[in-house]
């Protein structure tokens, strides 16, 4: 997979010397604890000396392959696309932050990243772990210093991200022809359709006529804005793809920028906030939250004397709110996928239909219920608040 003169580029990236490491060997292994859609992955440990000293050590990677098992077209299109994003985009972002967000990257292919071992200074997937304000604010500080170092590259190199690089940012999950998200739709809908307080005739008629209408606007908002601000955005920013440092004060590192696009910086806001927190506790936060990005925005934009960059507190809060229906709409529709049994999840069922077996297994599963019928009232109450506009 890698070979010897691969791996002394790679020692050589990650010394940031010319030749002063000689590779002794190299060991390549399949990482089995980390599991992903898009990748296989694994540990290269490279073993060195320096020519004056002779004293043997050792270096560790992750490294994310293309998935050997997978002949889907779109798996490598959508590979190929973070490969370039590391190699063109995120390491040259990565100089115009002091903070940083990403884990180092040392070599790519088109089938291949090297990466820093992130898990060996002690960082930590999120997982299943419950989101609250200190995990929330070191998310956020990483997320605006991203969106900050976008505009600080811009401004650096005198071009628009979206026009320069628009090709390479392709749209992989909210689209009307991808499968897995309008198959996802059609089940939210379903969903909304069999809860027992919109039963009366005119709410069924809202549903049947008007619904799903107002939640295909989403596909215009993963589209590049022509009324607001577009950063570079992440549009990824779940639990799984977050690493949180061992200590409680540092910002998080951000991982799996294959779904990069170019939009108004309250589009990731949003996603972050409805994809990691509760009901509840994001009504509690919310208002902190934005208030903590514009802060954390300035902030990193202030180090490089930008701070005119800016995007306003006002402007962000205004398209807070038009961008909540993503938030919404994409977490309902997630839900349909990620909180269900592993083993429902066929080719049939993420690409064909899965409405039937969301309705039973809402039937028989008490938590999935709850958890789903909130997501479907927050879409009803945004479409009908949309409606009413």
């Amino acid at each position: 997979m890698l070979c010897r003169s691969e791996c002394e580029k790679i020692l050589q990236n990650a010394q940031n010397s010319a030749g002063k490491a000689k590779l002794l060997d190299y060991h390549l292994v399949r990482d089995l604890s980390a599991i992903g859609y898009l990748g296989d992955y694994y540990s290269l440990t490279l073993r060195y000396c320096y020519e004056d000293d002779e004293v043997v050590r050792e270096i560790q990677f992750f490294v994310k392959a293309m998935p050997q098992q997978s002949a889907e077209l779109a798996k490598e299109e959508i590979f190929q696309k973070e490969s370039w994003l590391y190699e063109n985009l995120i390491k040259q972002m990565q100089k115009c932050s002091k903070i940083k967000w990403s884990a180092d990257c040392f070599y790519t292919r088109n089938d291949l990243i090297v990466l820093e071992d992130i898990k060996l200074k002690g960082f930590k997937s999120a997982g299943s772990a419950k989101f609250n304000e200190v995990f929330m604010e070191q998310l956020i500080k990483s997320m605006a210093a991203f969106h900050a170092a976008g505009l600080v590259y811009e401004h650096q190199n005198k071009i628009n991200i979206g026009q320069a690089y628009g090709d390479h940012l392709i749209e992989i999950t909210v689209a009307p022809e991808i499968a897995w998200f309008t198959t996802g739709l059609s089940a939210v809908l379903a969903a909304v359709r069999s809860l027992p307080q919109y039963q009366k005739n005119r709410e069924l008629s809202f549903i049947d006529n008007k619904l799903m209408t107002i939640m295909e606007g989403i596909y215009e908002q993963a589209a590049p804005s022509k009324k607001y601000r577009n950063v570079l955005c992440h549009r990824d920013l779940w639990a799984g793809n977050i690493f949180f440092p061992p200590e409680k004060t540092g910002p998080a590192l951000l991982i799996d920028f294959q779904t990069c696009r170019y939009t108004p910086p309250a589009l990731d806001l949003n996603f972050c906030l409805y994809m990691n927190l509760s009901l509840r506790k994001r009504k509690q936060m919310e208002r902190k939250c934005i208030d903590l990005y514009h802060k954390y925005l300035v902030q990193n934009l202030s180090d490089f004397d930008l701070k005119e960059l800016a995007i306003s507190k006002t402007e962000l809060i205004e398209s807070y709110e038009e961008f909540r229906l993503f938030g919404v709409v994409y977490r309902a529709v997630a839900a349909t996928v990620v909180k269900v049994p592993t083993e429902f999840v066929t080719n049939d069922f993420k690409y064909v239909d899965r409405s039937k077996v969301i309705l039973s297994y809402m039937k028989t599963n008490e938590e999935f219920r709850t958890y789903m019928e909130e997501c479907c009232v927050d879409v009803m109450e945004m479409a009908l608040s949309r409606a009413n506009m």
